[in-house]
This record gives structure tokens, sequence and C-alpha cells, in this order.
């Protein structure tokens, strides 16, 4: 009973977004803890977010450089502003974060996407002159 009322007020707007209603009322917590990672998982997850922290210092040095160089993200525009570079670099972690909470096969998977499509792209960024850090 309190269940499907804690349900119903999530659902019915308590939380400020849907999406994290959704989450909230398909247990994903209790998902993560069911979640085994080893030494690997955590490997790939600090060695992807170092990537991307990477990249996100590149792109800073793009925005701030736009008659230099221009973004070749179509997420971000070939002309970013800081505060886009920011907010999408921001997503990019957590969403990161989160691939923890995958299973063990897709989880693995996604770390090695993003670390291939990672160093693509740091290492095109520094074979242009763009110099990794903050």
């Amino acid at each position: 009973m309190w269940r499907a009322r804690y349900k119903t007020a999530l659902i019915g707007g308590c939380v400020g977004s849907p999406a994290l209603a959704l989450l909230l009322v398909l247990g994903l917590p209790r998902l993560a803890a069911a979640q085994r990672r080893t030494a690997l998982d955590y490997g790939l997850a600090v060695g992807s977010t170092a990537l991307i922290l990477a990249d996100w210092s590149q792109a800073l040095r793009i925005a701030n450089n736009p008659r230099r160089w221009s973004e070749a993200n179509p997420l971000f525009g070939r002309h970013p502003t800081e505060g886009r570079v920011n907010t999408m670099e921001t997503l990019y972690v957590v969403w990161n974060g989160a691939a923890l909470l995958l299973p063990r096969t897709p989880r693995r998977i996604w770390y090695a996407a993003v670390t291939v499509v990672e160093v693509v792209a740091v290492t095109h960024n520094l074979s242009i002159g763009i110099s990794i850090g903050f």
C-alpha cells in the first residue's frame, strides 16, 4: 500500500523531473546494488572519464579561440560557448559514471567505446596543437 502511494506521488509530479521519477520507480538503486564490479570495471570507468576530462579541456580551448579552431563534435556546434561546453561535458561525465549501473557486458562495451572515441578526439586535437589542461 505504501509503495503504491509512493509511486503515485512520484508520477503525480512531486519529483521535479519525470525521468528521475521513472528511474526511482523502476528501482535503479536496487539494480546498482546488484551489480558486481571488478578492478577492470573501475579502471575502465576511471580511464574513460580521464579522457573525457582531457577532451573537455581541449573543447574549452577551442571555445576560447574560435578564429583558430573549430569544434568537430556536432552536439557542440562549430564555435560553442564555454557554457555549452561545460554543460555537455558535465553530462558526458555523468552518463559515463551512470554506466557503472549497467550489467557487466554492456558496461564494458560502453567504456571501451567511450575510450576509443575519446582517444581519437584527444589525439586529433593534440595533433593540431590543442593542448590538454584547464
